[in-house]
């Protein structure tokens, strides 16, 4: 790996300074302040890339600059380079690595592996709960076909990186869970750990869908929203559910009626807010009917959330379960006793496979949340597929500084972003509307074509 110039320094990349305006870089046209300050928009700002360049002009005009303004293609390039800068950098060899996978998917047939990882090491000596800059991206594979073989396959190519991991932790996807399965059989000192977050979802989907009353409710939550959500009553609206992962938001239609029924006690605080109290109970009457089953959801959700949290803080370990049991609440309802105890036995079994005095990851929202903030900076959210963005992950995990940055300029070229997007790519649904486009209109094509050459 190339030396980074001193005058760089490993300062984060939020961390600029004027200079840094001149100082050159290799077979580059613009200087790594440009290029620094172009990044640290999009990765710690959340400025959209298409926003990035108006948005430098306007500093660089305040600031009376004379300096050019890089175009979103370049800006969309410099954060490719450094996400494949991330992902090929060399890693560590241990046997201490916590593994976390999971599968992106977006418009088309493909779907990504995104694998990242830490040292078991670094996250007991730091706090418990993840960033994104704990993590490094270990690996980054789009496939069009993904099964069991196809994963163990993954994990074998990631394992020649970082060395056999001591746990892997994942949602219990098929493909994902006989891949790890198959890989486990031949490494039996790597652990699996399921993620908390997915199993708690799973618990309360199966405790929801045999309670009819929870379809009742649902139903009769979805048929106010539409009366009311054109209305003077809009602000008492539910919030909106997303339809995927749907149990996972349990939590946000139980606390609206929680405080919809405290507000429905209080006429005069409805008359406060400029509420018709007689409309609010016309509309909102029915809600009454649910109050032993709003507490005993809340409930449900009180012990759901403290195993989350505990989980998150402290992670897996023998002693886990005897500990998780001193801090849940114990609550009053049959169906949230049966929980705590599901969840209970559920930390157990996960504890046993940790040695003693050692702590293994049980949650995988750092991973949730990068795939989260990938889709708002690659601003697609789906519709295009899956593109060369994908890159951009590499680029949204791990410390980055300036010193990154140059190194990933100087070392990672256009040449190979290109590369990889057509090996691992191939023709995507861009791509091919993009054909569609010219077959349709041949002789716009063909104008566009000649201005771009003349």
């Amino acid at each position: 790996m190339a030396p980074v110039p001193a005058a760089v320094g490993p300062r984060d990349l939020a961390l600029l300074r004027p200079n840094d305006l001149d100082l050159p870089i290799a077979r580059h046209q613009f200087p790594l302040g440009v290029v620094a300050r172009t990044l640290a928009l999009v990765l710690r700002v959340g400025t959209r890339l298409r926003r990035v360049a108006a948005v430098l002009a306007m500093h660089w005009r305040w600031c009376n600059l004379d300096v050019r303004i890089a175009s979103y293609y370049s800006a969309r390039l410099w954060l490719l380079r450094l996400g494949l800068y991330q992902l090929n950098r060399p890693k560590i060899q241990a046997d201490d690595w916590i593994w976390i996978v999971d599968h992106t998917m977006q418009l088309g047939q493909r779907k990504c592996l995104i694998l990242v990882g830490l040292r078991q090491s670094d996250w007991n000596a730091d706090a418990r709960v993840l960033d994104h800059e704990d993590v490094e991206l270990i690996d980054l594979v789009p496939v069009t076909e993904s099964n069991g073989e196809v994963v163990f396959r993954q994990l074998v190519a990631a394992a020649a990186k970082t060395g056999i991991p001591r746990a892997i932790v994942s949602d219990g996807g098929s493909d994902l869970h006989r891949g790890i399965a198959r890989f486990r059989q031949k490494h039996p000192s790597t652990a699996w750990l399921y993620d908390i977050k997915h199993k708690t979802a799973c618990l309360l989907k199966h405790a929801l869908e045999g309670d009819a009353s929870w379809q009742v409710f649902v139903g009769k939550v979805h048929r106010f929203k539409q009366q009311v959500s054109f209305t003077p009553l809009a602000a008492l609206a539910p919030p909106q559910q997303r339809s995927k992962a749907r149990y996972m938001n349990v939590d946000v239609l139980v606390d609206w009626a929680e405080k919809t029924l405290r507000l429905l006690d209080r006429p005069k605080a409805m008359r406060k807010a400029g509420l018709n109290v007689r409309r609010v109970e016309e509309k909102l009457g029915w809600l009454r009917k649910f109050v032993p089953q709003v507490r005993r959801w809340g409930e449900m959700l009180a012990v759901i959330g403290a195993t989350e949290h505990y989980v998150r803080h402290e992670g897996i370990h023998v002693k886990a379960a005897a500990e998780l049991a001193t801090v849940l609440p114990k609550p009053a309802t049959p169906a949230a006793c049966r929980l705590r105890k599901q969840l209970l036995e559920f930390v157990e079994a996960q504890g046993q496979q940790t040695r003693e005095g050692e702590r293994l990851l049980g949650s995988s929202e750092v991973l949730e949340s990068i795939i989260g903030k990938f889709k708002t900076v690659a601003g697609e959210r789906g519709q295009h597929g899956l593109t060369g963005m994908a890159l951009s992950i590499g680029a949204l995990v791990g410390n980055l500084s300036v010193a990154t940055v140059d190194a990933a300029m100087t070392e990672t070229t256009t040449t190979e972003v290109w590369t990889w997007c057509r090996s691992h790519l191939g023709a995507t649904v861009q791509s091919v509307r993009q054909r569609i486009r010219q077959a349709l209109h041949p002789e716009q094509t063909q104008t566009t074509l000649r201005l771009e050459s003349g």
